[in-house]
């Protein structure tokens, strides 16, 4: 009797573990991304509403300057304005980051993805890994984009930069509109943290692609999350509600993104941009976690 044996060459590429099988996985993760239409109008669309979001806000409020009381001026945040087209992108990046993961399961491809490879986890990391680096570095360009056009339409208002050490109150006494430089307290670091938040929300929904492994369920409950979430809070007690707003994801990344004041209408005092980062960190290292294991636990 004899043993069949596979031959030499071909034994390299029956092993999948190890660094070489995430390569290999990433490589794959990467060609399917670039070759669905979806994926580039998606970062067209944050790209867009990055920039020309960020224009127009900053346009209306630059005009709404003089008119402003002096509670409004204190609370003027140039930076802020230069990145609300977050707002829009924040469920762009979910959408793709839920797409990438239950198009498969729909299609029934991810069978065969998860046939070919030895590791589950290693089809996780790699689609993480993939979009991950992709909506970061979208979003970073469009973050610091965005930042030089908010900050030249406020040039064009008229604005001017208030001299180093300046206060709120020089701020509010101020005729013109403050504008602030990439150098200044805050803004690097906000500016920084907004793209931050976008790939931490797209890792989220990636996550809820793999718990969930349905297209609509993935992204009606990213979108809970970030709007239904806040309103059910909003209507419960204030003296329960106070404890849980500023600890929802929407809200971390508004803490993240702030540089003028911390204080707002429906949120009480937001935590401090590193605290919510690293809050909103441990949100996405959770969900990721779940996935993970139920998707080494559950059949394809």
């Amino acid at each position: 009797m004899t043993t069949a044996t596979a031959p030499a060459h071909i034994a390299p590429f029956a092993l999948d573990h190890g660094r070489a099988g995430l390569r290999n996985q990433v490589r794959s993760e990467w060609t399917k991304l670039r070759s669905v239409r979806s994926t580039w109008i998606c970062l067209v669309i944050i790209v867009a509403a990055g920039i020309g979001l960020s224009a127009l806000v900053t346009n209306i409020e630059a005009g709404r300057w003089a008119h402003l009381g002096f509670a409004d001026r204190a609370q003027f945040d140039p930076v802020r304005m230069s990145q609300t087209g977050e707002f829009l992108s924040q469920f762009v990046v979910g959408v793709l980051g839920a797409m990438i993961v239950t198009s498969e399961y729909a299609t029934g491809s991810i069978r065969t993805t998860l046939a070919t490879t030895s590791r589950r986890t290693t089809v996780l990391s790699a689609k993480l890994l993939v979009i991950g680096t992709v909506i970061f570095l979208v979003s970073e360009v469009t973050a610091f984009a965005s930042f030089f056009v908010g900050r030249a339409v406020l040039l064009a208002h008229g604005g001017k930069a208030l001299p180093a050490g300046s206060s709120i109150v020089d701020q509010v006494r101020s005729a013109t509109i403050p504008v602030v430089s990439i150098t200044d307290n805050g803004a690097l670091r906000a500016v920084f943290l907004c793209g931050v938040y976008l790939l931490l929300l797209t890792l989220i929904a990636c996550g809820l692609g793999f718990i969930l492994r349905h297209t609509a369920g993935a992204i009606s409950a990213f979108v809970g999350i970030l709007l239904v979430l806040p309103l059910i809070v909003n209507i419960l007690p204030s003296s329960f509600s106070a404890s849980f707003e500023k600890f929802l994801p929407s809200n971390l990344g508004l803490a993240m993104i702030l540089v003028t004041s911390r204080k707002t209408d429906f949120a009480g005092i937001l935590l401090t941009p590193w605290a919510a980062a690293g809050l909103l960190a441990l949100y996405t290292v959770a969900v990721v976690v779940l996935a993970g294991w139920l998707l080494v636990r559950r059949d394809a």
